[in-house]
């Protein structure tokens, strides 16, 4: 069986419900996925004074990640410190947070609670979805396992990516074809981006690390990652470039072009960014910083002078000058922690937060100086029930985004597994 999607519901899991195994492939420095995972053996255990130290020294590396923010609550609730449970909730919820925390055991001894009643409706307020997304397709093949999703604005089509190493493209009439993968060297498929002036579909491509150990003995090639070009209109690869330093593991997961060619891409296992320069198959990295977990969607600055990287700890831009990283500061009514498929809108971002307590696609909005957060607006909440959004690309004034089945150790049974391109409303 093709390896579940590995940038979505199994991530989003880890933090807000807990993966059902250790990761397989660790990083090369303890980081937040590792402390996340040692909170939650904690809880399964029992030992709620470890739970609550755990899950305060993962918080301190991410304090602004509502589903961290609920995890300490409900630690805290577990130790007898309610009213520094109810602070911690009343934070996720001010950041975004959709809940019922009486579904959870630590509160229902206090169900009675005055305090933690008037939390419990405003975090069931943040239920309520906003603007959802159509679907626009369903995929009836379960054998594709889309991950990323890119737009041609020239020939009006969407290309996927599939995790059994193929591409399809959709066309205006909503028909599926196989765009790319029979003779070509493609394995899983993750981000794609279209350069629009050189008629190319760069994809993401490679064997992504077993982080979540579901796939039994290590997958043929693990850790082999590398980025492809293939012509638009003739779907014929032109540049194929790899990285393969195995035993060090790799996975390549989004990619942002620049305007002279140029191409950013991110590297989740390794919390590093690579440049490969344009016309060259030498990957450069730019910057690798393990503080820095999980890093995921990327785009550039409109004056490609930065990079802002998605990640567990929030986003962060880097100077392409210097490689420096500056995390972004953030209001404390917003959240852009674990944000998926990250994409340049304007002098705005947009990116897809699957985390079911959020479950949204969200629009940034920076400061002038493009250093910090202004606000984040909810353009699209709560996809349809049992459907996980991964990333999504802006195509004139619509979001579209690849939706997963839920895995069934997130959903409790037997999910529908056909994948569904959603469409938002994004203007």
């Amino acid at each position: 069986m093709p390896a579940p999607p590995v940038r979505c519901a199994l991530l989003a899991a880890l933090f807000a419900l807990g993966c059902p195994q250790a990761l397989r492939a660790e990083p090369p420095r303890a980081g937040i996925l590792d402390l996340a995972i040692k909170t939650r053996e904690a809880r399964l255990a029992g030992d709620n004074a470890a739970w609550l130290e755990l899950g305060r020294e993962t918080l301190l590396r991410a304090p602004e990640h509502p589903d961290l923010q609920i995890s300490v609550a409900r630690a805290l609730a577990a130790n007898g410190r309610m009213r520094e449970s109810l602070a911690h909730l009343e934070q996720a919820i001010n950041r975004g947070a959709g809940f019922d925390p009486m579904t959870f055991p630590e509160f229902k001894d206090v169900s009675g609670n005055r305090e933690l009643a008037a939390l419990a409706d405003d975090a069931r307020r943040n239920l309520a979805p906003v603007s959802p997304a159509e679907v626009f397709l369903i995929v009836e093949n379960t054998d594709i396992q889309p991950e990323g999703i890119a737009w041609d604005a020239d020939t009006e089509r969407l290309f996927i990516g599939s995790l059994n190493g193929e591409i399809w493209q959709i066309g205006k009439d909503r028909t599926l074809a196989r765009f790319a993968g029979v003779d070509s060297r493609l394995r899983e498929v993750l981000g794609l981006k279209v350069d629009r002036e050189r008629r190319l579909l760069w994809a993401v491509t490679g064997v992504f690390p077993d982080l979540f150990g579901l796939q039994g003995e290590p997958k043929k090639d693990t850790g082999l990652t590398g980025v492809i070009a293939f012509h638009l209109d003739t779907a014929k690869p032109v540049r194929e470039c790899w990285l393969d330093e195995r035993p060090t593991l790799h996975g390549f997961n989004d990619l942002a072009l620049a305007r002279n060619g140029d191409v950013y891409v991110s590297d989740s296992t390794a919390s590093a960014i690579y440049r490969l320069p344009r016309g060259d198959c030498r990957l450069e990295r730019l910057l690798q910083d393990f503080r820095m977990g999980f890093p995921n969607g990327i785009a550039l600055s409109p004056d490609e002078s930065r990079l802002y990287v998605a990640h567990i700890e929030g986003l962060s831009a880097v100077d392409l000058k210097t490689g420096r990283r500056t995390q972004l500061a953030v209001p404390p009514d917003a959240a852009v922690n674990s944000m998926d498929g990250l994409v340049r809108d304007g002098a705005n971002l947009v990116g897809i937060q699957p985390s079911p307590y959020l479950a949204r696609v969200a629009r940034i909005r920076l400061s002038d100086d493009g250093l910090a957060v202004r606000e984040v607006i909810t353009v699209s909440s709560r996809p349809p029930s049992g459907l996980s959004q991964a990333t999504g690309t802006v195509a004139g004034a619509h979001f579209y985004s690849v939706a997963g089945a839920l895995d069934p150790l997130v959903t409790g049974g037997e999910p529908d597994r056909r994948a569904r391109i959603l469409r938002a409303v994004l203007r």
